[in-house]
């Protein structure tokens, strides 16, 4: 992928605006953290502000959460304008900005790999008063290894908030067959055409995005 040329001044007002953006999403309208980030990456808004668009830089977290709402047709509730710097989910955000430039990968490619803000979160303890550099590391160390890698039905299901029962019931796949997979006890890439197919179709993903 090319990647435009950049300034730190641009990487910092990145790294500011998705963390208010999870931040607010998160802590002030109550979203839960990986579907606003799946609706992020739909949106297109992601790919744009990891490419530095001089359409989103510049913008408040809070104006790109509302054009991630809007055009994911499901507006945020009103909250206060009001932004923690200090809480986990900014961290996350802010952390992940770093990393994704670090790296050379957007954030929807970091997310399917399993380094997602919710995984960079579950570090925050450690790492939050760490050098970004050790975020880098230890990034490298968990895409290299797979210690973060999900399974993709369940990623995916995660994603669109239905619980296992749920996505049996709508697909028409069994939910012990739907366990299996998740569980890593049947692969999804033997199991039948029209079974994927159903899955996907109540995901709304795309069939290699099961596999």
């Amino acid at each position: 992928m090319n990647i435009p040329a950049y300034n730190n001044s641009y990487l910092e007002d990145s790294m500011q605006a998705l963390g208010a953006m999870l931040d607010y999403a998160v802590n002030a309208c109550n979203q839960d953290l990986e579907q606003f980030c799946y609706r992020f990456f739909c949106s297109g808004v992601a790919r744009s502000l990891f490419q530095f668009s001089p359409k989103y830089m510049g913008l408040s977290g809070i104006e790109l959460a509302a054009i991630v709402s809007r055009r994911t047709g499901d507006s945020l509730p009103d909250a206060p304008p009001y932004i923690d710097v200090g809480s986990p989910e900014y961290w996350a955000g802010w952390a992940l900005a770093y990393v994704s430039r670090a790296l050379n990968m957007d954030y929807e490619t970091l997310h399917k790999k399993g380094l997602s803000a919710k995984a960079l979160l579950n570090g925050y303890t450690v790492l939050h008063e760490a050098d970004l550099s050790k975020t880098v590391d230890v990034a490298r160390e968990w895409l290299r290894e797979g210690a973060v890698k999900v399974n993709p039905l369940k990623r995916q299901r995660t994603l669109a908030g239905l619980t296992q029962k749920e996505l049996a019931s709508l697909s028409g796949v069994p939910l012990r067959v739907i366990r299996s997979y998740e569980q890593g006890q049947r692969s999804l890439e033997n199991a039948g055409a029209e079974s994927i197919l159903r899955l996907s179709r109540v995901l709304s993903c795309q069939i290699e995005d099961l596999l």
